[in-house]
């Protein structure tokens, strides 16, 4: 069911693209952003386990992804362009385990890393502002195929683009609105990054 969801979700983004287009360019997008959740709520604020008091804290550390990008011009507005990219995209993520002692305030930690692999497909509006700088605002239906939690698998973050058309490197910042976190230790938490990527084009058809 997951996976429909995510197909339809794309259908839909995908069915908005214009048809018709002056030049399309194609190439690898590869980059690496830092993370962070918003919403985080724990279901209790101490837990018991074997007798003992326990804290937990999670934070999204870094990501990496890799995929390909189809760029269309515009051939009324040269200022207007779209992009469409799919990547796979890998998060990294801390969990920091707190045990408290009650009697003297004595706090040891634990730290322990897990890593999640998410499909994405992103299209986006951009518009270059001046000469080679651009903005963009698009949506990003994402399936996680490897979860951490037992959240919802599939999210549709927006998107935020700054980018520069020279060295085809872009800004960008998601912001994740489904809970991907409910688990026995969270209620729910939203996934957001900042990202910077690099777009390396390979084919350019007219």
């Amino acid at each position: 069911m997951r996976v429909k969801q995510f197909l339809i979700a794309v259908c839909m983004v995908l069915s908005g693209f214009p048809i018709a287009a002056q030049t399309l360019r194609t190439g690898l997008l590869a980059g690496g952003s830092l993370g962070l959740i918003n919403n985080l709520e724990p279901r209790s604020n101490i837990f018991h386990e074997d007798g003992q008091a326990v804290q937990y804290a999670y934070d999204y550390q870094y990501g990496v992804f890799l995929g390909y990008r189809f760029r269309i011009e515009n051939e009324r507005n040269d200022r207007l362009f779209y992009d469409l990219d799919a990547w796979l995209n890998g998060k990294v993520f801390e969990w920091e385990t707190l045990y408290l002692e009650e009697y003297n305030g004595y706090r040891v930690k634990a730290i322990s890393h897990d890593a999640s692999l998410a499909l994405a497909i992103s299209p986006s509006v951009n518009y270059k502002l001046i000469q080679d700088l651009y903005v963009g605002f698009g949506v990003e239906p994402t399936w996680y195929m490897v979860p951490t939690s037992e959240g919802k698998k599939f999210d549709i973050p927006c998107v935020w683009k700054l980018g520069y058309d020279i060295n085809q490197k872009a800004l960008t910042y998601r912001l994740g609105f489904t809970n991907v976190i409910d688990d026995k230790f969270f209620r729910k938490g939203n996934i957001s990054d900042i990202s910077l990527s690099i777009f390396i084009p390979f084919t350019v058809n007219k």
